[in-house]
């Protein structure tokens, strides 16, 4: 228990009236040594710095990568990872190449993490304000508000994300510039994905609404926006947080896997590279697209295995779903618990 801060069970929420700013103070200071957060912080922290320093490892275009040959089924095994340890050397392709067009895998991801940033961030933070303003209110009002809210978000929840992407794929971007249809795509997915987290937020900003310090500040006469906004939305958000992972893992199988299935259907030869669903061009720099043409380049039939093509872009898109699951869930602790780091 720390002093000052106004008793409340585990998960019950808390009075943002009853907290100073000397108790905000220490939130902040036990958030910084809650080890998951800081973790991820570190995680994250990293593809930031790659990000901003992409163009300066890798020249050139940004939104370019480099194609060294075009491989296909009859075509010889892309070069190997060229970073050796013992003895200490980097060579020309540290992580060695991709099968398909065959990307520098380092070059792959490196220069696309400030895309993918972008594309992810265009999913997650329109999906979470929509769904958290959605799914607070509804919590809060109930009556026919809720029961509108929530039908509608239901009515989402019903549309796959596999649906509305094949109608995206078939109705949509054809009519959108080559150059902007990974953020469309990005934007659109938003249709379907803020309505798990308003049913998230829905059900906890229910519980919050009843708790003795709403009651008080609704007889206090507070105005509704003042209670959503001091007390319940900050009381409800928390859950949102654990959804956010699933969300992330939703987007990038949905974008690699159709990037596979279109390599599938298209690559089979050593005649040109294949035309990827979302982005503006065949060497945009993406991380599923540079794992896929890895992927595609594995064929077990012929005993050909380039498994650096799919193992490091795999790694790399892993350790950041890992660094976005710790740095939520430090946030989680905090905002369900502030008396517990």
């Amino acid at each position: 228990m720390t002093a000052g801060l106004p008793e409340k069970a585990p998960g019950e929420g808390v009075d943002l009236d009853e907290l100073g700013r000397g108790q905000w103070s220490r939130r902040l200071h036990r958030l910084k040594l809650t080890p998951s957060f800081l973790a991820g912080f570190t995680i994250l922290g990293f593809y930031a710095v790659v990000a901003a320093f992409s163009n300066v490892w890798f020249p050139g275009g940004v939104d370019q990568l480099t194609p060294h040959y075009y491989s296909g089924i009859a075509c010889p095994v892309p070069p190997g990872p060229s970073l050796s340890l013992l003895p200490f050397s980097i060579g020309p392709h540290p992580l060695g190449v991709t099968g398909g067009m065959g990307f520098g895998v380092l070059e792959g991801l490196v220069k696309g993490t400030p895309w993918d940033l972008l594309l992810l961030s265009l999913v997650i933070f329109p999906s979470v304000l929509v769904g958290t303003l959605v799914g607070s209110w509804a919590g809060y009002r109930g009556g026919w508000a809720d029961d509108v809210l929530m039908a509608l978000s239901d009515v989402f929840l019903a549309i796959p994300e596999f649906v509305l992407t094949l109608v995206v794929l078939l109705f949509i971007l054809p009519l959108v510039p080559a150059e902007w249809s990974l953020v469309v795509f990005g934007l659109l997915l938003n249709l379907v994905l803020w309505a798990p987290f308003a049913r998230l937020v829905r059900a906890r900003a229910r519980g919050v609404a009843r708790l003795p310090f709403v009651e008080s500040a609704r007889a206090a006469g507070a105005s509704g926006g003042r209670i959503l906004r001091r007390h319940i939305l900050p009381n409800s958000v928390f859950p949102v947080l654990a959804q956010v992972p699933t969300t992330l893992a939703t987007v990038l199988i949905l974008l690699g896997g159709l990037e596979f299935a279109k390599l599938q259907s298209l690559a089979l030869s050593c005649h040109g590279p294949a035309a990827p669903l979302f982005l503006p061009s065949p060497t945009f720099p993406e991380w599923t697209w540079v794992m896929a043409n890895g992927a595609w380049a594995w064929l077990p039939s012929a005993n050909l295995d380039p498994w650096w093509g799919y193992t490091f872009p795999a790694l790399w898109i892993l350790l950041f779903g890992i660094g976005v699951t710790l740095a939520c869930d430090g946030l989680a602790r905090l905002l369900r618990n502030p008396t517990v780091a």
